[in-house]
């Protein structure tokens, strides 16, 4: 979706409203791109536009990412290949998760990094149903027959178990695509999907769900992160730092109102989606403990501490992909904005 806004428009505004109204939650920072013309920027998100995307939203009506030097923002739907994407320049920055973007570098060489992650730690989840066959521990996946969607969810689960010294012969895994009913109707033990989506569903449907969160048992990787290319890293440093830049006003917001952000995804950016209000207003409240956890308060958003890089690594590899943190992460960025414009680091829920 073009962005609608143009810098005339935003000029004749900015200082009779935007200003005065946004600063209170989105700090606007000392931008060291005042006066750049970047073009036009391309993001290549993860899903559909749903409430996931909230910060983007709000960056781009607000004129976030005008302010840092854009003439323009496209917002392209997924699924899809995401790194990809952004290695053949299709997009400038894709959202990923640090387990899919490691496997793609060290198993093809990828030229993409991680510059910063909007979910300090994924929402992936065991979901079941409560009752005695509940997955309430790793240790209940022995035996377990579970539900799982194409793609990298077999992988997932497996480490799971791995990171818990549980075969994963063990496991019976059974083709979900996409359809939690396979648990509700006892086809699956549990399903493996998504705090922020999937158990907000069968919750609103009024079953009593039991959460496995893998952040919490072994897995603590990087959830939605996003993904340049290693020449954007090198040769682009001030484009990528205004999108980041934008991106944190963005999600500043989405923390201060997180209704804001879903009222976008359903009238605006997502409108045409059929999109479930109140799954949509759930979803972007809950999302809000991961982007912005206890320890972002000091760091910043979208920061990895050295520690956190760790897990992720250890995590990783945990999966079957052996990768050097230097070679999937690079927080420099993140380093730069936060020292010339500290006050970004002011977050209020």
């Amino acid at each position: 979706m073009k962005s609608i806004r143009t810098r005339a428009v935003l000029a004749a505004i900015a200082a009779a409203a935007l200003v005065t109204t946004l600063t209170s939650c989105a700090p606007a920072a000392d931008s060291a791109a005042e006066g750049a013309d970047f073009g036009g920027l391309a993001l290549q998100l993860s899903f559909v536009k749903n409430s996931q995307n909230s910060g983007e939203y709000i960056a781009d009506s607000e004129g976030f990412y005008l302010d840092e030097g854009f003439t323009s923002v496209d917002l392209i739907a997924g699924p899809t290949a995401v790194e990809a994407s952004v290695a053949s320049n299709k997009a400038d920055v894709g959202f990923s998760t640090a387990l899919t973007a490691a496997n793609v570098i060290a198993t093809e060489g990828m030229p993409v990094k991680i510059v910063g992650a909007v979910y300090q730690r994924n929402a992936f989840t065991i979901l079941s149903l409560d009752g005695d066959g509940a997955i309430r521990t790793p240790k209940d996946l022995e035996g377990a027959r579970i539900g799982i969607t194409a793609g990298t969810a077999k992988t997932i689960v497996e480490a799971l178990a791995k990171a818990n010294d549980i075969d994963p012969a063990s496991i019976t895994f059974v083709p979900a695509e996409g359809n939690p009913a396979l648990l509700t109707n006892g086809e699956v033990d549990g399903y493996f999907g998504l705090d922020t989506n999937e158990r907000i569903v069968l919750e609103q449907q009024g079953h009593k769900i039991v959460s496995l969160p893998l952040a919490e048992n072994g897995l603590p990787f990087a959830g939605t992160s996003f993904i340049v290319t290693d020449d954007a890293l090198k040769n682009d440093r001030e484009r990528v730092k205004a999108f980041l830049r934008a991106e944190i006003r963005g999600w500043t917001a989405a923390i201060a109102d997180p209704q804001k952000g879903v009222d976008l995804a359903l009238k605006t950016y997502g409108s045409d989606l059929g999109l479930d209000a109140k799954k949509e207003a759930a979803q972007g409240a809950m999302q809000i403990d991961y982007v912005y956890p206890a320890t972002s308060a000091e760091t910043g958003l979208f920061y990895l501490t050295e520690e956190a890089i760790a897990q992720n690594i250890a995590s990783i590899e945990f999966a079957g992909v052996k990768i050097a943190a230097a070679d999937l992460f690079d927080m420099s960025l993140l380093d730069e904005i936060y020292a010339e414009n500290p006050e970004l680091r002011e977050v209020g829920k």
